[in-house]
């Protein structure tokens, strides 16, 4: 009977040391809110930022605003937008991370609508 009663014990301890686990991994996301704006300060309208290796993405809204749930705190944002350099940004546990684009070496010499 006495062992009956240590298994049991022995099963409770197991469980709830899981449960603590699991309980700190989901603790390890976060929401990065942030502003992408251009060289010259201007919001940009329509930037995609995503969690590299994840499909966790979003863009920006018409302030250059942008807010993303569910990030790994040790995760990357990769922020691209058309004719701007995209660019890696560690997330490093932060909250909020600002970006500003630069533009691309590549710049679009000739644009062609096809109507």
């Amino acid at each position: 009977m006495k062992s009956k009663h240590f298994f049991n014990l022995l099963k409770s301890l197991l469980f709830i040391s899981f449960w603590i686990l699991s309980l700190t991994m989901a603790a390890q996301t976060i929401t990065v809110r942030g502003v992408v704006k251009d060289a010259k300060g201007e919001p940009l309208i329509g930037v995609t930022i995503q969690v590299k290796g994840k499909s966790i993405g979003t863009v920006t809204d018409i302030n250059g605003n942008y807010s993303l749930a569910n990030v790994p705190s040790d995760g990357v944002l990769e922020v691209s937008y058309v004719g701007m350099k995209t660019q890696s940004i560690p997330v490093n546990g932060r909250t909020a991370i600002n970006v500003v684009m630069e533009d691309s070496e590549k710049a679009l010499d000739e644009v062609v609508v096809v109507g």
